[in-house]
């Protein structure tokens, strides 16, 4: 009797190692390495979204009473919410340098307040396509005139450039202007107080797009101006940031806002915010209209 009791302990003993190594087995790659639920596979078991958002203009707002989010960003991943039927969740205020490595982590799927899409963070993370494309321009105090029509001067050492540390102003300061100083706010600082330290001395640029420039002067008119040249120093498509190798999250994400454009529903969101044509290029539609022969 204890010999079948034997015999059946180690049967039973030998059928749960064998399910147990399938189903490690299973839970690897054909690699061997363990796999990871990919951000597409998430959002569509959870069926949500959830996004990581800085706060800038006109991308997104929010309201400092009640923290209520708006903005060109916030209007558009809702919508984009609606088309493809997925609950959009704004879980996590972040910072420029910090977001990637939050993407990389999977501690948010996407960051939906828009990112300037350039080969630095390309390196860790991805995009989908731009909604729009933003120019980037050089400001100074009002009375300063050095760099009007030569802004080649600029890269000086004793010249100093403010920008947001992780910032992609921070980026175009060091590739086009290295020999000049690079004062980097923290991260999480506003844009707009970089045009607090260039107006206090506490540098002599700033590289900014027209929008938060815009909003700095409509409360401290006559302070600031933009440095005139024949064009924007560089330009950059604004867009949605994912996790690096979420091909099929960005491709649904894609889909979705080819449509968004095509139906103008962009161009609705975009002028709600900003109606000012220079400040924010679009998107040319891949088609073109063609006259029917009579």
């Amino acid at each position: 009797m204890r010999k079948i009791q034997f015999f059946f302990i180690v049967v039973v003993a030998f059928l749960a190692g064998l399910a147990g190594a399938w189903v490690l087995q299973a839970s690897k790659a054909s690699d061997g390495k363990a796999t990871v639920e990919s951000a597409y596979d998430r959002v569509m078991r959870t069926q949500t979204i959830r996004c990581g958002y800085i706060v800038w203009t006109p991308a997104i707002l929010k309201d400092p009473n009640t923290g209520q989010l708006s903005g060109i960003f916030y209007d558009y991943t809702q919508e984009l919410g609606k088309a493809l039927h997925l609950k959009i969740e704004w879980t996590e205020e972040m910072g420029w340098s910090d977001f990637p490595a939050a993407l990389e982590s999977g501690r948010v799927d996407a960051m939906c307040a828009g990112s300037f899409a350039n080969s630095a963070r390309a390196r860790m993370i991805d995009f989908t396509q731009p909604i729009f494309y933003e120019p980037m321009y050089v400001y100074v105090r009002t009375d300063d005139t050095r760099f009007d029509n030569n802004m080649t001067l600029i890269n000086d050492p004793a010249i100093t450039i403010i920008s947001v540390e992780g910032a992609t102003t921070s980026l175009v300061a060091m590739q086009d202007f290295p020999k000049a100083k690079n004062t980097q706010l923290p991260e999480m600082t506003s844009l707009s107080e970089s045009f607090v330290s260039l107006v206090g001395g506490k540098g002599d640029v700033v590289i900014m797009p027209s929008p938060p420039a815009r909003e700095y002067d409509t409360h401290n008119p006559g302070k600031i101006r933009r440095v005139p040249a024949k064009a924007p120093l560089r330009f950059f498509g604004v867009s949605i940031a994912l996790g690096g190798g979420q091909d099929r999250l960005r491709r649904m994400l894609d889909f979705a806002t080819e449509e968004m454009l095509a139906s103008g529903q962009v161009e609705k969101i975009i002028i709600k915010y900003d109606n000012n044509p220079d400040d924010l290029l679009r998107v040319a539609l891949p088609y073109q209209k063609t006259e029917t022969a009579p």
